[in-house]
């Protein structure tokens, strides 16, 4: 017997009345777990919901009791809910001529003590974090249908914001899960992986099957501040990549394949959730079209990039004709291109970058005199690198349209 049936029988000796457990669909269940948010005590007025009124049901609502069980009137019957796992809930019906109101609100509480107060019982831990998950999903709906209405800074509706506990500020990460094969990877389980490396609570919104949202408390990074203190000069962003790295590590445990993580500072959540997305997901696209090899991407690391992203196509393609239609062939080596991109990233330092790409210093400057042959530009002047980098970054743009 299980647990909500033990407690059935016990209600059923105790008082003397008759009392069923009745079964809904997961359609019904949704439309009877919004409707708790109608109380309706005295009047109790009916609630007009989708298909309840197609199947000529309606539930007045009665009351909800503060420990979370709520009970209906529905055709001669009473319906005490009992939210639990997967936004499921348990339905006890008892005929409505056999108790009184005061009898109703008995059961309730009754079933408040029993239910959530029984240490025995683990329905108390699925009602919340089922109520948690229903709500994260439904502010991942919400999200998707602002940005495709084009509504970036659209305020987070009082149902939302009453139910998600958000602070002022907020560091948002996007996490998109790219294998033909993912693991099945359930709210619950992410959602315990990633609070225990914050160390703290996030809020995790799903947002399609495979791709993920965090939202943390800026404070949560405070736990890097020993690895900060130890690299004189660096800022947040290099907090932040630090940070990444880890959630990367963490997450690539439990996630068997390719997967990618976009991050950008921390925004005031009042100035729109939307727009925050939207930044995330073009963060994604510019670090996974620009830099191929890299799985973590940071909107501050990407301000040439996002620049040159931003030019239509008609014009990327007119420059590389105009300034580097002689020049885009050295990107075709590998090793060329390994060798500016590291070049780059080390501020065009000859030293770090031999060391970098583990060669001799000399050699590394044979391969730089060899680009300066080939072009006609040598990437140890500045106004020559910039243009080797802007046709670089153009190429791979182009290139992967």
């Amino acid at each position: 017997m299980t647990e909500i049936e033990q407690i059935l029988q016990s209600l059923k000796s105790t008082l003397g009345i008759p009392m069923t457990l009745k079964s809904l669909n997961e359609q019904e269940s949704e439309l009877l777990l919004e409707s708790i948010t109608i109380p309706s005590l005295h009047s109790q007025t009916t609630s007009d919901i989708g298909p309840f009124n197609e199947m000529n049901i309606k539930i007045p609502m009665i009351e909800q009791s503060e420990a979370g069980i709520s009970y209906h009137l529905e055709q001669g019957e009473v319906w005490f809910s009992i939210p639990v796992k997967n936004n499921v809930p348990i339905i006890i019906s008892v005929p409505s001529d056999k108790v009184t109101e005061t009898e109703v609100k008995l059961i309730g509480l009754l079933l408040s003590n029993l239910v959530y107060n029984d240490p025995s019982t683990k329905l108390q831990r699925y009602s919340s974090k089922a109520e948690e998950e229903h709500y994260a999903l439904k502010l991942g709906e919400w999200l998707n249908e602002r940005i495709k209405a084009d509504e970036l800074y659209a305020t987070l509706p009082d149902e939302l914001a009453n139910r998600i506990s958000l602070s002022e500020e907020v560091i948002p990460f996007l996490l998109v899960n790219e294998s033909e094969h993912p693991t099945d990877t359930t709210f619950k389980s992410l959602q315990r992986l990633l609070r225990s490396y914050f160390d703290g609570e996030v809020v995790l919104v799903p947002l399609q099957e495979k791709a993920w949202l965090v939202l943390a408390d800026p404070q949560l990074l405070d736990g890097l501040v020993d690895e900060k203190e130890e690299i004189p000069g660096e800022g947040d962003q290099d907090l932040l990549t630090l940070f990444c790295m880890g959630l990367y590590e963490l997450v690539s445990n439990e996630w068997v394949g390719d997967f990618h993580i976009a991050a950008i500072p921390a925004i005031k959540v009042a100035e729109g959730l939307p727009c925050m997305l939207r930044q995330l997901r073009e963060t994604m696209v510019i670090g996974r079209t620009f830099q191929v090899k890299e799985h973590i991407h940071l909107s501050t690391g990407l301000h040439l990039e996002r620049l040159l992203f931003s030019i239509p196509e008609v014009q990327r393609n007119r420059f590389l004709e105009e300034y580097g239609s002689h020049h885009t062939d050295v990107f075709e080596d590998a090793e060329t291109l390994s060798t500016l991109e590291s070049f780059f990233e080390l501020d065009c330092n000859v030293s770090e970058t031999a060391k970098r790409l583990y060669i001799h210093r000399n050699t590394l400057l044979y391969r730089l005199d060899k680009i300066k042959q080939e072009t006609g530009l040598d990437v140890r002047s500045f106004g020559d690198a910039v243009l080797v980098k802007i046709t670089l970054l153009l190429y791979k743009v182009t290139k992967r349209k």
